[in-house]
């Protein structure tokens, strides 16, 4: 009988606190920190770096599948159709910009032709004239690439192997048999610029990779983040038309109060304590919902697992790009950039001084030592597909080199854009030196 009857007061003392405004609101705390996480969890999980990321399904083709079918139907297209090249504008006019791709052949897999399909599908005429496409068979025998002297290929400007002297050509086959990648992907690198520079007179110079998606409307969108440059600055390196959000984690050094979090925290607490008490001293209906063991769990509790929660959401979730946004640091990688013409020219001698390396590496160094400034183009209009590299590079990092939201893009809202903005015909503006 003496132990239950202590075993009364205790239960009585647990349930006068449960009962309690405190725990209550302790309850509630939960509860609603358990709903927000499950809400979370369910819709914001493409951000790499949120603590609801999931691989399932994030490495899905969603918009990508639709414009690989649009691009195999231009292709087959321009297999049996040998007017489609002049119809679509590859001999008019003076280019605005000149497209470099550098292509290699991929054990099983090739993304060449999709890759161009689905840069030139559903140009209009005006913005096919812009446009200046130059293709590198980036092998000493050329015809080892499934895709050498496709009728296809009718489609774009310029396609060939590399045209050097037989010096050039027994380096060149040195890097290819060892395999050197660093010291052949810069040397193709400032091939394709050089290519460019020499070949045509336009305003600005984009290198691509042969392994990605261009989005519907992707060079109307860079025109007109082109022309806003021009107003912008005239002082800058690249214009990046793909970039990977897991690059785009907090940071301490550029994100202030996720790198000063115990500052972060001191300021939410303060402020709620304080409002807390200003509402009981000049509310006094709130005075008995406001007592010390409430409060306590209001600032002690609540604040902080919600402040906490905010950062477990995720930088990009919270924080999306759009538009043209600066990008000094964290852009990755080197799928589609542009250059503008006498910033490629420099670019060139810097790469060809340096030799051999990782060329995205190099350029943002390079970038950095100049001051000059690096933008892209948010959301991205390029997609990077090729889990498979043609420098052996592990599945885990090209998985990595994504455009996590790409995939959720709606086919018929990018069409009606492109429409809009072909209308407007910013290219024009764009074209002007």
């Amino acid at each position: 009988m003496s132990a239950s009857g202590r075993q009364l007061p205790s239960r009585g003392k647990a349930l006068n606190i449960a009962n309690s405004t405190a725990g209550r609101t302790l309850a509630c705390t939960l509860l609603a920190w358990l709903l927000v996480f499950v809400v979370c969890k369910h819709l914001l999980w493409r951000d790499p770096h949120s603590a609801f990321f999931s691989e399932d399904g994030v490495y899905d083709l969603g918009y990508s599948r639709v414009r690989q079918a649009e691009a195999r139907e231009f292709i087959e297209q321009a297999e049996v159709d040998s007017s489609l090249a002049d119809r679509n504008g590859t001999q008019s006019g003076l280019p605005v910009v000149c497209a470099g791709i550098t292509t290699f052949k991929r054990e099983g897999t090739n993304y060449l032709n999709e890759t161009v399909g689905t840069m030139l599908a559903g140009l209009t005429h005006e913005e096919r004239s812009a446009l200046d496409v130059r293709l590198l068979f980036a092998h000493v025998n050329p015809n080892v690439h499934v895709d050498w002297d496709r009728s296809w290929l009718r489609v774009v400007n310029h396609w060939s192997g590399y045209n050097v002297s037989e010096t050039e050509l027994n380096q060149i086959r040195e890097w290819e048999n060892a395999p050197n990648y660093y010291a052949k992907g810069v040397y193709d690198y400032m091939y394709v610029i050089r290519h460019c520079l020499s070949e045509t007179s336009a305003p600005y110079i984009a290198i691509f990779e042969d392994d990605i998606v261009f989005a519907d409307g992707w060079l109307s969108k860079t025109l007109q983040a082109l022309a806003e440059l021009r107003e912008l600055s005239r002082s800058w390196l690249y214009l990046r038309l793909f970039y990977t959000e897991t690059s785009l984690a907090w940071e301490a050094e550029t994100d202030y109060w996720y790198g000063h979090q115990i500052l972060t925290f001191s300021i939410a607490i303060t402020a709620t304590l304080a409002i807390l008490l200003l509402l009981r001293r000049t509310v006094r209906p709130t005075r008995p919902y406001l007592d010390i063991p409430t409060t306590a769990v209001l600032v002690l509790v609540t604040v902080p697992a919600f402040v906490a929660l905010t950062f477990m959401i995720g930088k990009y979730n919270l924080m999306p790009l759009h538009g043209l946004e600066r990008m000094q640091r964290n852009g990755c990688c080197t799928q589609a950039l542009i250059f503008p013409r006498s910033e490629a020219s420099d670019l060139v001698h810097m790469l060809q001084e340096r030799g051999s390396g990782q060329t995205d590496s190099m350029i943002e160094e390079y970038g950095t030592e100049m001051g000059l400034e690096k933008y892209a183009l948010a959301p991205q209009v390029v997609q990077h597909v090729g889990l498979v590299s043609s420098r052996d590079n592990l599945e885990i990092n090209t998985r990595s080199t994504w455009a996590f939201w790409f995939e959720t893009q709606s086919s018929a809202k990018l069409k009606k854009e492109h429409a809009a903005l072909a209308r407007a015909g910013i290219w024009r503006a764009t074209g002007e030196r």
